[in-house]
This record gives structure tokens, sequence and C-alpha cells, in this order.
């Protein structure tokens, strides 16, 4: 499985708010199944959260992982 950068991701997310798969999977270059599984990954690990069926949003959890990966 080809996998969507966790960085660019969780960067995208915490730009954007909420946001939908298709408009994270045009922003990153990446298919939006690819998008959907690295979310769901993300989810697992309590970094993102599912709004509705395609929209996911960033927690808190997530926001500090991504100064890690960034700091």
């Amino acid at each position: 499985m080809v996998s969507c950068p966790d960085r660019a991701l969780l960067a995208a997310l915490d730009e954007h708010g909420p946001v939908r798969v298709t408009v994270l999977a045009a922003e990153l270059d990446a298919h939006p199944i690819t998008i959907t599984q690295s979310c769901d990954d993300l989810c697992s690990d309590g970094y993102v959260r599912r709004t509705t069926a395609d929209t996911y949003v960033l927690t808190e959890d997530g926001r500090e992982h991504l100064r890690t990966l960034t700091g």
C-alpha cells in the first residue's frame, strides 16, 4: 500500500480544518483511496477524526504530533 506522508497530510488538515478527502487528494497529488487509508491510520493513532463519511479533521493530539514532525 502506498501511503501519503503523515506530515503533509496533517499539515493540510491543520491548514484547512475539516476537509473532504477529494480536496486533500487534489492538494497532495494522491488518490482519494490513499488519502482515506492514511487518514484511517491516523484516526487509529488519535491524530485525526472522521466527521462525515468523507471528511476528516485534525485532533489536538494530531496538532501536537505535527509539531514534533516539523520541529
